[in-house]
């Protein structure tokens, strides 16, 4: 016997009306971030989602490379300022689909569960935080260099004005995942005689979060609210159960 289950969402969400708003460039920030005191890096905005990401266009070079503190003079006034950030993706996905599937052959039986979430986009803070791999930012006062993760080595940034403030740090969060696999045995009248009509029962090994496929330079795509600040990974489980009937 094979059973499976598939379900399919599609969200859409966009802000009509703020109350206190007094002009259509009106935004309310929100979305506080680790680098920069009191910094925001998402704003309510009619006419875009809820907390959508409110960043400076980057600018690159030829080799594909941010460049540190360099963005888009989007208003063409020839300074960079609050009036050149612009809205830029946003943490909600798009479509979220589910998937089980459960399959049973004589005593054994397989089953596992997938989740996905298409278009989602967060913002990897543990990256900002961390891209500024100058000697002074990198020496710890307790005699000892800091860690940074492997891709701040790679941009190589020094700490030079509001460069986390960057759209190069929203980064698409798609993901696959599956949540668990479990295969199992069962098994009957175990220990039978004459008198006793013995054990029923399940042996069965399951492992939660085997892996996710991403596209996400961070640890997990999977971030509530669209800012990853997370420096731990979800753990994954595998379990060994034996369940009797007698």
């Amino acid at each position: 016997m094979w059973q499976v289950d598939y379900n399919i969402a599609y969200n859409k969400n966009k802000i009509t009306k703020l109350t206190a708003a007094d002009s259509d460039d009106y935004y309310v920030t929100t979305g506080g971030i680790n680098p920069g005191t009191g910094s925001t890096i998402q704003a309510h905005k009619v006419g875009y989602a809820a907390s959508s990401f409110y960043v400076y266009q980057q600018v690159y070079d030829e080799n594909g490379k941010p460049i540190e503190n360099l963005f888009v003079d989007r208003n063409g006034d020839g300074q960079i300022n609050d009036s050149d950030r612009y809205i830029y993706k946003k943490p909600a996905a798009d479509v979220l689909m589910g998937f089980t599937s459960k399959m049973t052959y004589k005593e054994w039986d397989f089953s596992f569960a997938l989740r996905a979430s298409l278009n989602n986009y967060v913002y990897n803070d543990v990256l900002a935080d961390r891209a500024d791999v100058s000697s002074n930012a990198m020496w710890s006062t307790s005699g000892f260099y800091t860690n940074r993760p492997v891709d701040a080595i790679k941009l190589g940034f020094q700490g030079v004005g509001d460069y986390y403030m960057s759209d190069y740090f929203v980064q698409n969060a798609s993901f696959l995942r599956c949540d668990n696999i479990t295969l199992g045995y069962s098994f009957k009248s175990l220990l039978k005689s004459p008198a006793y009509n013995g054990i029923n029962g399940r042996l069965y090994f399951t492992v939660q979060n085997p892996f996710v496929i991403t596209k996400y330079d961070g640890l997990d795509p999977e971030v509530s609210g669209g800012i990853d600040n997370n420096v731990y990974p979800r753990p994954r489980t595998y379990l060994l159960g034996l369940s009797l009937q007698f």
